[in-house]
């Protein structure tokens, strides 16, 4: 069982912005698929374990700062709790009891106190597009970041981080492999959009740089590494 006692402090400031922590999602995902490339010579992430790109993730995240700490698969309601989430009844169908999160990025007031979470962070190695393993991650994440909001809890932002690609051989109707990426992408982040904008919650899919590939029989793709970032409302 996750125990950590912390007293009260204030927790309105992040020590690492928004920008760096999706910069260190996206940086092990583009490490992951770069390493698990080497390995088996002409392999994306579509078949690697998701342990993988889960490791690579939280490596960068506990490499922003020194007040930054990780933990992998941490049940999700002890989680909530040590970050002043109050449970009210039964919590949503989503957080079940022992339900637990691939990621969750710990930071630390200052540097001689304990870490309190701050943001959630689910891995897919592939993700195709708007299905049903999509609506199920948003709504977990959705749901925590509704209750830390409700209770006045540390919680900042959710993240649902992911390898995406597309090959040749299916976007001929949209001239390019970019193309066919980039309209996946748009209707990606706009069904996760329908699924957090009626709790006032917005949505961004932060994918730093598109590149194109190709495997050994000439066939060409086209992949990112992509974080959807699910946020509070602005002020």
């Amino acid at each position: 069982m996750l125990t950590i006692i912390l007293e009260r402090r204030d927790m309105t400031a992040l020590r690492v912005s928004k920008s760096e922590v999706e910069g260190a999602i996206c940086s092990g995902i583009r490490k992951a698929y770069r390493e698990y490339l080497r390995w088996t010579g002409d392999e994306g992430l579509h078949g690697a374990p998701e342990y993988l790109l889960t490791c690579a993730i939280a490596r960068e995240l506990a490499e922003l700062d020194e007040g930054c700490y990780v933990t992998l698969e941490a049940n999700v309601r002890e989680t909530l709790e040590c970050a002043d989430v109050c449970f009210r009844g039964s919590p949503p169908a989503t957080l079940r009891e022992r339900g637990r999160a691939d990621i969750v990025l710990w930071v630390a007031p200052e540097a001689d106190q304990s870490g309190v979470p701050r943001v959630l962070v689910e891995v897919k190695n592939y993700q195709t597009g708007p299905g049903g393993r999509l609506a199920k991650d948003v709504r977990r994440l959705r749901d925590a970041l509704l209750l830390s909001m409700e209770s006045g809890g540390a919680l900042e932002f959710g993240c649902l981080g992911f390898w995406m690609g597309v090959d040749e051989k299916e976007w001929a109707s949209y001239g390019s492999s970019v193309g066919w990426f980039e309209s996946k992408c748009d209707k990606l982040r706009d069904k996760a959009g329908e699924l957090v904008k009626c709790h006032g919650l917005s949505v961004r899919l932060v994918q730093p740089k598109t590149y194109q590939w190709q495997y050994d029989d000439a066939t060409r793709y086209a992949w990112a590494p992509s974080v959807l970032v699910i946020e509070k409302p602005t002020e």
